[in-house]
């Protein structure tokens, strides 16, 4: 069948009838796609429009990575304040200060078992130096490094967690530099909410309530090393254990819901070990306050009047629906290594997206235009059948990033418009290469279409495949449009390569077969 077999046709077929199926939304008018029920639209869908065309919000945010270091270092220090004593080695001062944590060991003789006992509360390398009898504690470079990059990487899944939770649709969330975020969201013209939700860093921690210190003897001065002094948000000072009872990393799940009462509220359950844990913590402290801390403060003290086996609790307090809803997602989503702070933010106007879309939508149309011109003049028949050719080359990108799911920049539109050059170039080399086997002596039609294509391959593919060099390292080397630019190149000249080879040469087949020429004529 036009000399391929059916199968081949068949295949080919079905990959122009794919494409077409792909790409139909794209040209459905809104109202007839809203219509779609929504299983459908997750996977048929028309292409996602980049920041630069659609508006929106664009922040850049920094990981603040010298509280990570200095929380950490509290955290070895109340590790250390326990290990010391379970070692039975006496000490005094113990405390961390920005990036160094210091000890004073009051029995020399100690000093080394200090140090040994330190260095196992910790995974990553510590610096540990000794001036008289006081140890001075510092993570080693490549720990500030591991922990950095460690944190940067957390933050960035957590906040990706966080959007996907709001309903953001196609957001781009990458990482910029050593400790940078950046966050584009195609159509929020309002980064409020957003801003609000990323800043919280949504750590929590159940603690018992220090009964035996009073808020006014630890402002005194009068506060066991075990115990610290924090401000709740409705219940002033209060004075807590630092041994945590449970983390919020134990939590599986959280909801807005409402108290007996029928005030906004927040449900939480734990995981499996957590339950257990917070099961037994409740059973041994019946008649005690377990207060709920959230980013260093304490929202609730309630009193276990019985032990809560379940894995479940509800938080109350002073929430909103909205607060409720937003704490809950919070601690879905995991709490944050380190806060973040916006560093850039931007806002992309609609219009300014409409007025790109509409320029390059007119050079896309001015430069299809004149191309099909420019191949009905030149090839007259043979042209009109390679402007289908093209057309269906841009049905078939146009599926693809459909398909996949690619977001279209303003630099994407450029490579679209880049494509259709390179498409249309490839129709050129073939129609030249059969020129030349007519003027060396060909004429039988299906052998000058046969050996036009064969001798044009060699050409074609290594024109195609330079390109795809240069889309890949762009892909590979650049960020944000400059990405899009070389996605958008690299998926046209696979498409170009399908069409060129074999939409063109079943089409001029198809003609061959039909009418039967005795010649072919430019």
């Amino acid at each position: 069948m036009f000399g391929y077999s059916k199968i081949k046709v068949a295949i080919i077929s079905a990959v122009l009838v794919l494409g077409l199926f792909f790409a139909l939304p794209n040209f459905m008018p809104k109202d007839m796609y809203n219509q779609i029920p929504s299983s459908m639209k997750s996977w048929w869908k028309p292409v996602t429009l980049g920041l630069d065309l659609q508006g929106g919000s664009y922040l850049v945010m920094e990981v603040d990575t010298s509280t990570l270091v200095h929380e950490k270092l509290e955290s070895l220090a109340d590790l250390t304040r326990s290990a010391l004593r379970e070692g039975k080695v006496r000490f005094s001062g113990l405390k961390a200060d920005n990036e160094e944590m210091t000890v004073k060991v009051l029995n020399a003789a100690q000093l080394n078992d200090a140090r040994e006992i330190i260095r196992k509360q910790e995974s990553v390398g510590l610096d540990i130096s000794a001036e008289g009898s006081t140890l001075t504690v510092k993570y080693t470079d490549d720990a500030l490094s591991t922990l950095k990059n460690q944190a940067v990487q957390q933050s960035l899944e957590i906040v990706r967690k966080r959007i996907d939770e709001l309903g953001t649709k196609e957001p781009l969330i990458q990482q910029q530099g050593d400790d940078r975020i950046v966050i584009q969201l195609p159509g929020v013209q309002d980064p409020a909410e957003i801003k609000a939700l990323m800043g919280k860093t949504a750590k929590m921690t159940f603690h018992l309530v220090d009964e035996e210190t009073t808020p006014q003897m630890a402002q005194m001065g009068k506060i066991s090393a075990d115990s610290m002094l924090i401000t709740g948000e409705e219940t002033g000072y209060i004075v807590l254990k630092r041994s945590v009872v449970v983390g919020g990393e134990s939590l599986e799940d959280s909801r807005g819901t409402y108290d007996e009462n029928g005030r906004p509220a927040v449900s939480f359950s734990f995981k499996s070990a957590g339950a257990k844990k917070f099961g037994n913590a409740t059973r041994d402290n019946v008649g005690r306050r377990l207060a709920i801390v959230l980013d260093g403060k304490v929202i609730s003290a309630p009193t276990i009047n019985s032990p809560i086996t379940g894995g479940k609790g509800i938080i109350t307090g002073n929430f909103t629906v909205q607060s409720a809803n937003d704490l809950a997602l919070l601690l879905r989503s995991g709490a944050l290594p380190a806060p973040l702070l916006v560093v850039e933010e931007r806002v992309v106007g609609a219009g300014l997206g409409e007025d790109s879309i509409k320029a390059g939508t007119t050079a896309c149309w001015i430069g299809l235009v004149l191309v099909f011109a420019f191949m009905v003049i030149v090839y007259g028949w043979f042209g009109i059948m390679a402007d289908l050719v093209l057309l269906a080359n841009g049905i078939l990108l146009l599926a693809l990033l459909s398909a996949l799911g690619a977001t279209l920049t303003l630099p994407g539109l450029a490579g679209i418009a880049l494509t259709v050059g390179m498409a249309v170039d490839a129709n050129i080399i073939i129609f030249e290469r059969m020129k030349e086997e007519q003027m060396h002596g060909v004429t039988v039609p299906k052998d000058v279409l046969t050996r036009g294509f064969e001798g044009s391959f060699s050409a074609i593919l290594d024109g195609q495949l330079t390109t795809l060099f240069a889309a890949l390292f762009l892909f590979w080397l650049g960020s944000g449009p400059v990405r899009g630019f070389g996605v958008t190149l690299g998926l046209g000249l696979a498409t170009t390569m399908f069409a060129a080879i074999f939409v063109s040469k079943l089409i001029l087949m198809a003609w061959m077969n039909m009418k039967h020429p005795k010649e072919i004529k430019f």
